[in-house]
């Protein structure tokens, strides 16, 4: 009998591929797993991994600069904020996502301040991007150096009241000194506050732990790549069927 031809080795490929990426998605626990992200890496506004919108806040502007990684276009960077002594909390990006069918969220980021901008930011989210919670706040110390001009890394677990949101919307703005509480302070000792100055904003990340439906239909999925994964193992694992020879006449 003639043993069927054996996968090319490109479909080796896939078989060996697929349930290794499906089974690395499948939660351990209460592992989290990422829903949307935004990598600016090809110079636009479209979330890089998931589905999700970006707009400017509070009178700013934006292009893309040099991203954390090095990038040319990798991050968002962001101008035009509010005058001394005015509208704190207001100015800066807004991200909105659905979190229906996850709890808790968590929001991470990559933020460079340049010399003159606000040493303080605040993360604000809401459920239907009107009324604004505060969820975090950070705040550099100003120093003559390496303050500036100097990437941070920012993350934030999200209030439980964040998950199960099908119109999340989160807030990252610019405030005032979390000293003074009067005026914004620039992130570098010996410069002064200005509305020239920028923020670059790469890397906005939003995780979650999903619900117990959720990890059913990703462990379906994981089943389902074993399968391939086993039939794959066995066909490289098993030598074919000789086919034997005729009797001589």
């Amino acid at each position: 009998m003639k043993h069927p031809a054996p996968l090319s080795p490109f479909r080796y490929q896939i078989f060996a591929w697929l349930p290794v990426s499906l089974l690395c998605v499948v939660p351990q626990g209460a592992a989290q797993i990422l829903i949307t992200r935004w990598d600016f890496n090809s110079g636009s506004l479209a979330p890089s991994s998931g589905l999700g919108e970006v707009r400017l806040v509070g009178g700013t502007s934006a292009t893309f600069a040099a991203g954390y990684d090095g990038e040319p276009s990798g991050a968002w960077n962001l101008k035009g904020f509010p005058t001394q002594g005015t509208l704190p909390g207001t100015a800066g990006a807004q991200f909105s996502l659905s979190t229906e069918g996850s709890s808790s969220v968590a929001l991470s980021f990559q933020i460079r301040h340049s010399n003159t901008s606000a040493n303080t930011e605040r993360v604000l989210w809401s459920s239907d991007g009107q009324v604004f919670t505060e969820a975090a706040r950070f705040t550099i110390t100003p120093a003559a150096t390496g303050t500036g001009e100097t990437w941070y890394q920012r993350s934030v677990d999200l209030p439980s009241s964040a998950a199960h949101q099908p119109n999340l919307a989160v807030r990252i703005v610019s405030d005032f000194d979390w000293g003074s509480e009067s005026r914004y302070m620039a992130s570098r000792l010996g410069s002064s506050y200005s509305t020239a100055g920028t923020w670059r904003l790469d890397n906005v990340s939003f995780s979650a732990v999903p619900e117990p439906e959720e990890y059913a239909a990703i462990s379906a999925l994981g089943l389902v790549g074993f399968g391939f994964w086993r039939r794959y193992k066995n066909n490289r694992q098993s030598p074919p069927e000789s086919e034997g020879t005729l009797p001589e006449e």
